[in-house]
C-alpha cells in the first residue's frame, strides 16, 4: 500500500508573527508558567504583573493550527481535551467559540495549576477538569458525548496508543479529532513504534507523573497507516518539516511532529 506523506498545508510564519501582538493574555499564561517552574508561592493579582512573558514560537504554531486554521470546526462544539496540561489550549478553545471543554490531566500538580488558570480566566462555567489519566477515564466512561476530541502531544506517552485511538473512534465517536504527536522521523519504513520512557518530574517538559514501563512513539508511516485503516478522513496533515530550526520545542525544531485534523466518515 502506497503511503502519502505529503503535507496538505505549510506553516504561515507571517501569521505567527502577527499573533505575537494579537494575543493579549500573556500575563495570565506567564503567571501560571512561572508558578509551575520557579515561583510556586505566587499569588495572582492582575495580568499586568506578568507582562515579561513571551509566547514560544511552537505554542503560536499550534494556536494557528487549532484556532486560526481550524477554528470554524470548534464553534459551538463540546470538546474533550485528553492531557490538558495547564489548560491554556482549553481556555483558548472557549475564547475561539467552543461551547464547553472537558479536560482530563493525569499530572496532579499541572491539573491543580490548570484549575487555577481556568479560575483566573473566569471560565469555570464552560471548562470542567478532572485529575485522571486516559486509562482511568476509559474505565469510568459513562457515555458522555463530544463533538471534538483533542489528543495533542499525548499519543507518544501512552503504553497502549492503539487502544486509546480505538476508544476515541468507536466509543466516543466525535465528529473531529485533532491529533498531534511526536514521531520517529524515518519516512522510508513499513511502520514501527519506538519504545521510550517518559520522565516523571513535573519540571521535565516530556514528563508523565505515573511511572509506566514504556511508552510507544509511532513513525510517520505507522501513524498514517493507522489512520488509513480507520473511519477517519484526513482534513489536514502538517508534518512540521518547514518548521525545522524554529521554536523551542526539540521535536518541533527538528521536524519530528505530525499534526492531523481528522473527520469521522461514520454516518
Amino acid at each position: 500500500m502506497s503511503i502519502n506523506l505529503v503535507p496538505s498545508i505549510k506553516m504561515d510564519f507571517n501569521a505567527l508573527h502577527q499573533l505575537k501582538s494579537e494575543l493579549q493574555d500573556s500575563g495570565y499564561v506567564g503567571f501560571i508558567w512561572h508558578k509551575l517552574f520557579d515561583n510556586p508561592k505566587a499569588k495572582f493579582e492582575t495580568p499586568d504583573d506578568h507582562t515579561a512573558w513571551n509566547y514560544p514560537e511552537c505554542w503560536l504554531a499550534r494556536y494557528w493550527l487549532n484556532y486560526i486554521k481550524h477554528g470554524y470546526l470548534i464553534k459551538d462544539k463540546d470538546i474533550l481535551e485528553i492531557g490538558s496540561n495547564l489548560n491554556f489550549y482549553s481556555v483558548w478553545a472557549i475564547l475561539n467559540g467552543a461551547n464547553s471543554v472537558h479536560c482530563i490531566e493525569p499530572f496532579q500538580e499541572r491539573f491543580k495549576l490548570g484549575q487555577e488558570y481556568v479560575e483566573i480566566r473566569g471560565k469555570t462555567d464552560s471548562i470542567f477538569s478532572q485529575n485522571k489519566s486516559i486509562e482511568d477515564f476509559i474505565k469510568t466512561y459513562s457515555g458522555q458525548k463530544y463533538d471534538v476530541v483533542y489528543l495533542q502531544d499525548v499519543l507518544y506517552y501512552l503504553h497502549d496508543p492503539l487502544g486509546v485511538l480505538h476508544f476515541i473512534e468507536h466509543t466516543l465517536k466525535p465528529k473531529f479529532l485533532f491529533l498531534e504527536t511526536t514521531v520517529s522521523t524515518s519516512d522510508n519504513d513499513h511502520g514501527y513504534f519506538d519504545c521510550w520512557q517518559p520522565e516523571t518530574s513535573v519540571e521535565a517538559i516530556q514528563s508523565y507523573e505515573k511511572n509506566i514501563p514504556f511508552a510507544l512513539q509511532p513513525s510517520r508511516v505507522a501513524l498514517k497507516k493507522i489512520i488509513s485503516k480507520s473511519n477517519w478522513q484526513v482534513l489536514t496533515y502538517y508534518d512540521y518539516k518547514d518548521f525545522i530550526g524554529h521554536g523551542e520545542s526539540s521535536p518541533r525544531k527538528n521536524g519530528k511532529k505530525d499534526y492531523y485534523v481528522l473527520e469521522s466518515i461514520d454516518e
